[in-house]
C-alpha cells in the first residue's frame, strides 16, 4: 500500500525565515555547534578586543617607564647645572641612542652644544651658559615627556607626580638658572620686573609641586609614595625659598645664586624618578595582572562553555540518535527494546513517549499475531480440507476415466482389426486393379499394332488395285492391238489367216485379262472395304479399351486413397488408443501448478522500475507466489521486478516476473514466478512452505 502523505509543522515566521531556511538543512548537533560557534564568536572578539585595549594600555604604561629612564638622567643633568656644576651627558645620550622612538636627536643635539659651550665658557660667562644649558635640557624633558606619553598619563597619582618631574621641576629649575644669569636691562623697572617674574615662575612651580605631591598622595594606595617625594617636597621648598629671595631683592635687582635649589632638585630626583617608575610599573603590573586574571577567566569559562557544549552536544547527539534510531526501528516495524533517552528534558519526554507508543504496537502487533495466526490456521484448515476434496475428486475422477478408458480401449482394439481387415481387402483391390490396367494396357497396345498392320494392307490393296489397274489398261491396249491385227489379217486374206488367229487368240487373251481384271478389282475394292470396316473395328475395340483403362485408373486411385484412409484411420486409432491410455495421469494434469501453493497472510514488497510497491501476500510456493497490490500503477505481465518476501526467519530478495495480472478494480492480482533461487533462498522457502502445510509434504507436481 502507498505511503501516507507527510504532515509537515506551522509555517515559518517571516523574520526567522533567513535563519529557518539555514538551520532546516542542518541536523541537531550541527545546529547546537552552530550556536555554539556564533555565541562563541563574539565572546572572541570581545576578549580580543579587551585584550588588544589593555595591550594598548600596557605599552602605553611601557612607554611611559622607557620616558622615566630617560628623565631621570635628564633630570640629574639639569639640577647639576643649575646647582653650578658641570653636568655629564653621557646618560643622557647612552638613553636617548637605545630608544630612537623618543625621537630626541634634535634636542640632545642643542644639549650637546650647549654643553660644549659651558665647558668652554669663561667664569663670567658660565651663569649665562648653565641657562643656555638649562634650556636645552628643559627643551630635551619636554620632548621625552610628549614622545613618551608621560605628559598623557591618565592616573591622577603617577600623573601629578610625572607633571611636578616633567613640567613644575624643569619650570622652577629654568627659572632659578635664570635668576643666576639676568639679562642685561636697560633700565631698572625692566630688570624688576623681569626678576619679579622669575619669582613668580619659581613660586608658582614650587605652589604646583606641592599641589601635585598632595594631589598624587591623595589619589594613590602606595604607602612609601610620602617617603619617594618627600625629597621633590624638599626642593619645592628650596624653590620657594630662591623665589622669596628674588621678590625680597626686588629693590636692589641682582644675580641670585640658584644652587640651593639645584642641588636640593639633584637630591629629589633618584627618589621622585624612582616613585612615578613605581607607579607606572604598578598600573602595568595592575593592568597586566587585570588582562590575565580577565583572559584566564574568560579562557577558564570559555573551556567551560565548551566542555559543557561538549557534553550538550554529545548527549543532544546520543538522544537525538537514539530517538531517529528509535523512531525508525518503530517504522520499520521492529519494536524490540532499544535504548532511548530518559533525560528531563524533552529528548526525555520523546524517549518516554516512543517507549509507551512502542509498547502499545507491540501489544497491537501481538493481538494482530495472533489473530493472525488463527487466521492463517483457519486458512490451512481450509486449504487442507480443500487439498483433501480435491484428491478425493481427482480419485473418483481417475477411476471413472480408467473404467471408461478400458472399454474404450477394447472397442477401439476391435476397431483396428477391422480397419486390418480393411487394408487387406483394399490390398487385394489394388493388386487386381493393377493387374486389369496392366492387361487394358497390352490390349490396347495389341489393338494399335493391328491398327498399323490393317492400314498397311490397305496400303497394299491400294497398291494390288493399281497394279489391276494398270494390267486393264494393258488388256484395253492388248484387245485394241487384237482389233488392229484382225483388221489387218483380213486385209491380207489368206496370207493373214494365221495372223488372225493369233489375233483372235490375243484377242481372248485380252478380254480373259480384262474380266479377271475386273474381277480383281471388285475383290480388291471388296478387301478394302472388309479392311475398312476392321480398322473401324479396331478403333472401336480401342476406344472401348482406353475406357477400360481410364475406369480402372480411377479404380486404382480408389484404392489408394482408401488404402491412406485406412493408413489414417489406423494411426487416429493408435493416437486413441494413446491418449485413453495416458487418461490414467489426467488428474494430475489438472493441478496447474508445478508446486504446491500455500495461502499466507503478510506482506510483500516489489521494486519495480525503481519504486518501492507494497502488497499483500496471498499465497507462496517454492517457485513463485500470489499477491495483491494497488490497480493504479501496478506491472503489467512479463514485467520484471524484485520482490522483498517477509518470512518468519528473515526477510527474501528474489527476482521474479509477473506471469499472471489479473484486475478487479482497486486491487490487481500479480501471480509471480521466481527467476533465480540461490540455494539458500530455495532451503527457507522450501521449509517455510513445508512448515505451513504439514498435511500436505509432497507437493503435487504435473
Amino acid at each position: 500500500m502507498a505511503a501516507p502523505a507527510p504532515v509537515f509543522g506551522a509555517r515559518t515566521p517571516r523574520t526567522l525565515a533567513p535563519a529557518h531556511a539555514v538551520v532546516v538543512h542542518l541536523r541537531a548537533s550541527a545546529r547546537l555547534i552552530l550556536l555554539v560557534v556564533l555565541l562563541l564568536i563574539p565572546a572572541v572578539l570581545a576578549n580580543a578586543a579587551f585584550a588588544m585595549a589593555i595591550g594598548s594600555q600596557v605599552s602605553f604604561a611601557s612607554a611611559e617607564r622607557v620616558g622615566v629612564l630617560a628623565l631621570r638622567p635628564t633630570l640629574t643633568a639639569l639640577a647639576t647645572a643649575v646647582a653650578g656644576q658641570t653636568p655629564d651627558l653621557t646618560a643622557v645620550r647612552t638613553v636617548a641612542g637605545a630608544h630612537p622612538e623618543l625621537a630626541l636627536d634634535k634636542q640632545m643635539a642643542a644639549a650637546n652644544a650647549a654643553a660644549k659651550a659651558l665647558q668652554a665658557a669663561a667664569p663670567g660667562a658660565q651663569p649665562a651658559a648653565r641657562a643656555t644649558l638649562a634650556a636645552a635640557l628643559v627643551d630635551l624633558i619636554t620632548q621625552i615627556g610628549n614622545t613618551s606619553n608621560l605628559i598623557l598619563d591618565p592616573d591622577l597619582d603617577s600623573f601629578y607626580v610625572m607633571d611636578a618631574q616633567v613640567v613644575q621641576l624643569p619650570k622652577a629649575l629654568l627659572a632659578a638658572a635664570q635668576a643666576g644669569a639676568p639679562a642685561a636691562a636697560q633700565d631698572r623697572n625692566h630688570a624688576v620686573a623681569a626678576q619679579a617674574v622669575l619669582a613668580g615662575t619659581v613660586s608658582g612651580a614650587a605652589d604646583a609641586i606641592r599641589s601635585d605631591i598632595a594631589t598624587a598622595l591623595a589619589n594613590t594606595a602606595q604607602v612609601h609614595l610620602a617617603a619617594d617625594l618627600k625629597p621633590l617636597g624638599a626642593a619645592a621648598d628650596a624653590a620657594g625659598t630662591l623665589s622669596k629671595t628674588l621678590s625680597g631683592s626686588l629693590d636692589n635687582p641682582a644675580a641670585t645664586d640658584p644652587g640651593a635649589t639645584g642641588t636640593a632638585a639633584s637630591a629629589a630626583v633618584a627618589s621622585a624618578s624612582a616613585a612615578l617608575d613605581g607607579l607606572l610599573a604598578t598600573r602595568e603590573s595592575r593592568l597586566t595582572g587585570q588582562r590575565t586574571l580577565t583572559l584566564a577567566i574568560t579562557l577558564a569559562a570559555l573551556v567551560l562553555a565548551c566542555w559543557v557544549g561538549l557534553a550538550v552536544w554529545w548527549r543532544t547527539r546520543q538522544d537525538v540518535g537514539m530517538v531517529v534510531a528509535g523512531v525508525t526501528a518503530i517504522s520499520e516495524n521492529d519494536l524490540d527494546p532499544r535504548p532511548l533517552p530518559d533525560g528531563r528534558d524533552e529528548f526525555g519526554d520523546i524517549g518516554r513517549a516512543l517507549a509507551v507508543a512502542r509498547h502499545q504496537l507491540s501489544e497491537a502487533q501481538n493481538a494482530l499475531s495472533l489473530s493472525q495466526a488463527a487466521r492463517e490456521e483457519q486458512m490451512q484448515a481450509n486449504f487442507v480440507q480443500q487439498r483433501l476434496a480435491e484428491r478425493q475428486a481427482r480419485t473418483r475422477a481417475q477411476a471413472v476415466i480408467d473404467e471408461t478408458a478400458s472399454v474404450v480401449v477394447v472397442e477401439l482394439s476391435e476397431v483396428v482389426t477391422q480397419v486390418e481387415a480393411v487394408r487387406v481387402a483394399a490390398s487385394t483391390i489394388d493388386e487386381r486393379v493393377g493387374a486389369a490396367d496392366s492387361a487394358a494396357r497390352g490390349v490396347v497396345e495389341q489393338a494399335g499394332e493391328a491398327d498399323r498392320l490393317v492400314a498397311a494392307l490397305a496400303g497394299s490393296l491400294e497398291q494390288v488395285a493399281a497394279m489391276a489397274q494398270l494390267i486393264a489398261g494393258i488388256a484395253d491396249q492388248t484387245r485394241l492391238l487384237a482389233l488392229n491385227a484382225t483388221i489387218e489379217a483380213a486385209r491380207a486374206g489368206e496370207a493373214g489367216r494365221g495372223f488372225s488367229v493369233v489375233a483372235q487368240e490375243v484377242k481372248n487373251l485380252a478380254v480373259t485379262t480384262a474380266t479377271s481384271t475386273d474381277q480383281i478389282t471388285g475383290t480388291i475394292a471388296s478387301l478394302q472395304q472388309d479392311a475398312g470396316a476392321v480398322a473401324t473395328a479396331i478403333t472401336m475395340m480401342s476406344h472401348g479399351i482406353v475406357g477400360v483403362d481410364d475406369a480402372t485408373a480411377v479404380l486404382g486411385n480408389v484404392a489408394t486413397e482408401q488404402h491412406a484412409l485406412v493408413e489414417r484411420l489406423d494411426r487416429c486409432v493408435a493416437d486413441a488408443i494413446t491418449r485413453v491410455e495416458t487418461m490414467a495421469s489426467l488428474t494430475d494434469k489438472l493441478e496447474r501448478r508445478q508446486h504446491e501453493r500455500v495461502p499466507v497472510v503478510g506482506d510483500v514488497q516489489l521494486i519495480w522500475r525503481g519504486t518501492r510497491l507494497e502488497a499483500e501476500l496471498a499465497d507462496i510456493g517454492e517457485g513463485g507466489i500470489r499477491c495483491v497490490v494497488p490497480a493504479a500503477g501496478s506491472p503489467g505481465e512479463g514485467d520484471v521486478m524484485q520482490a522483498e518476501i517477509h518470512l518468519k526467519d528473515g526477510s527474501i530478495t528474489v527476482d521474479a516476473q509477473v506471469m499472471r495480472h489479473i484486475s478487479n478494480g482497486e486491487d490487481s492480482q500479480l501471480g509471480l514466478q521466481f527467476r533465480t533461487l540461490s540455494p539458500e533462498a530455495q532451503r527457507r522457502i522450501t521449509a517455510y512452505v513445508q512448515d505451513l502445510t504439514p498435511a500436505l509434504r509432497s507437493p503435487a507436481t504435473s
